[in-house]
This record gives C-alpha cells, sequence and structure tokens, in this order.
C-alpha cells in the first residue's frame, strides 16, 4: 500500500468515527456536518498533493510549503467558518476543532515521512563528497 493511501484511509476513518458519534449523539445539523467535511476534505486533499508535487519539483522545500499551506488553511478555514453557519451546532468548537487539528495531524505526519525519505535519499550523495 502506498503511503498516501495509508494517510488519506486515517483521515477518512477519522470522518466515519466523527460521523458515528455525530449519529449517536443526535445533535443534528447533518447538512452543516456534511459541508464542512467537504470542505475540510478538499483543503485535506489540496495539502497533500501540493507537497506531493513540491517532493518532486522541489524536494528541498517541503517544510516551508507545508507552514505555508498550513496558514493558508488556517485563513481559508477563518473565511469560511461564518458561511457555513458553524456557530449554530450546539458545542461547535469541539465538533468542528478536534477534526480540523487531527487532519492537521495527518498532514503533518505526512510531510514529517516526505522530509524524511528525502533525508534518507540525500544521506548517501552527502557521505560520498565528504
Amino acid at each position: 500500500m502506498k503511503n498516501t493511501t495509508l494517510y488519506i484511509i486515517l483521515y477518512f476513518v477519522m470522518f466515519f468515527v466523527h460521523f458515528g458519534i455525530w449519529q449517536i449523539l443526535e445533535i443534528g445539523f447533518e447538512t452543516t456536518f456534511i459541508k464542512y467535511y467537504l470542505f475540510l476534505t478538499v483543503l485535506f486533499t489540496m495539502v497533500i498533493t501540493i507537497l506531493s508535487l513540491i517532493k518532486k519539483i522541489y524536494p528541498t522545500y517541503i517544510g516551508f510549503a507545508f507552514m505555508g499551506l498550513v496558514m493558508f488553511k488556517l485563513m481559508i478555514m477563518f473565511l469560511i467558518m461564518k458561511k457555513l453557519n458553524l456557530s449554530e451546532v450546539p458545542n461547535y468548537k469541539v465538533h468542528f476543532i478536534i477534526p480540523y487539528l487531527i487532519s492537521l495531524v495527518i498532514e503533518t505526519l505526512y510531510s514529517v515521512k516526505l522530509i524524511q525519505r528525502e533525508d534518507a535519499q540525500e544521506s548517501p550523495k552527502d557521505e560520498k563528497y565528504q
């Protein structure tokens, strides 16, 4: 199984677990929940895709790209929060910040793995020239 696939599966496991908890608690607002997760999924796939592209084009800048994408993602999230009417949902901070943070952790782990692979590929070259 490809490494990227594992992170995408982890993301969707988070979604299904959260949706199951949402249904058990009978909160309602399923439309808001689905809209939020669609938006979060678009951001998640955007970050994973851009990081994969940067690894191929500029592998030494994966960390900088990740930091920029995290700032972009946070900025977009603040702009969209009002449009999605998240504040109408009871305990919305718990239900919407935790998935955001979990997706951020998954993206961070993916970035770290990309950086580790890049470092492992560069190590033999560096030792050869010393």
